[in-house]
């Protein structure tokens, strides 16, 4: 289940994230990316790729804390 990460919660490393869609996005909603590694102040995400003989990397992004719930709407995947 897609869980909306609000402004103040952290990440953890191995999280499974993805933008929330809203009208002004162009990100598209079908890319799930992977948390790999976690700071005081932004973590960062590679894209996760369903076809397993991509040769190029994968594209990494840095994502500040600051910009949750403000500037980016992110949803963190959570098994129940």
């Amino acid at each position: 289940m897609w869980k909306s990460l609000k402004h103040g919660e952290l990440v953890s490393t191995g999280d499974t994230l993805r933008y929330q869609s809203n009208s002004k996005s162009l990100l598209p909603k079908d890319e799930v990316y992977l948390v790999i590694r976690t700071d005081q102040h932004y973590f960062e995400i590679i894209q996760k790729s369903t076809n397993e003989n991509i040769t190029e990397s994968p594209r990494r992004k840095v994502v500040r804390y600051l910009d949750i719930g403000y500037n980016l709407l992110v949803e963190r995947w959570s098994e129940q």
